[in-house]
């Protein structure tokens, strides 16, 4: 049986606003009651300006998480989509790291193999309609090298979406296998691995 298990770390999701209040230069005045001087009112001005930076992260329930479960891998095969809903006002990078490599049995037998190779395909989707896509083979994102979106996601480290997207624009991560066909046999047993997905702004 092979389990594999999606989960998501934020990374970088809000860059914080700033708020400035500038008073205004003024020279020094006095104001006098009625009927003691010239100057009975003084008025001053307070400009105040604000701004808000852009922010990414997932959407409520947008995260991708769930597990697939499928006997017999060796033979069948099995491709599985984990949705994804950004809410990233700006471009944004996501990563995807893989704990084991490919799907990992725990025991070494001479002659025998206890990992098992499958693929990673991420595609995202901006509110425009711009997408950026890429697959990549679970031992790369062990390694964090060689692929477009292995490792933690970062400001420059990721597959890179050059648009906003804040809807459902049909964004996932796919897992799939085809049926072994390795010379070494698999041992039986249960295969595992799981995926660690993390998402940043990318200015």
């Amino acid at each position: 049986m092979a389990l594999l298990k999606v989960f998501v770390l934020p990374v970088l999701a809000l860059l914080a606003g700033a708020i400035s209040a500038p008073a205004a230069a003024h020279g020094s005045t006095t104001a006098y009651a009625a009927g003691q001087g010239s100057v009975n009112r003084i008025e001053v001005g307070i400009d105040v300006r604000a701004s808000v930076s852009d922010r990414c992260g997932f959407a409520t329930d947008g995260a991708p998480s769930g597990t697939l479960s499928q006997t017999e891998f060796d033979r069948t095969g099995f491709s599985k989509d984990f949705a994804i809903r950004l809410n990233c006002t700006s471009a944004s990078r996501i990563a995807v790291s893989s704990l084991n490599g490919g799907l990992a049995q725990g025991e070494t037998v001479t002659g025998y193999a206890s990992n098992a190779p499958y693929n990673v395909e991420l595609k995202m989707v901006g509110d425009n309609g711009t997408n950026a896509g890429a697959t990549c083979a679970a031992s790369l994102l062990k390694a964090g090298a060689g692929c477009a979106f292995g490792g933690s996601a970062s400001t420059t480290n990721g597959l890179r979406l050059g648009a906003p997207s804040t809807k459902a624009n049909g964004s996932y991560v796919r897992v799939s296998a085809q049926p072994y066909t390795d010379s070494k046999p698999l041992l039986a047993g249960n295969y595992s691995d799981t995926l660690t997905i993390t998402i940043s702004i990318a200015p």
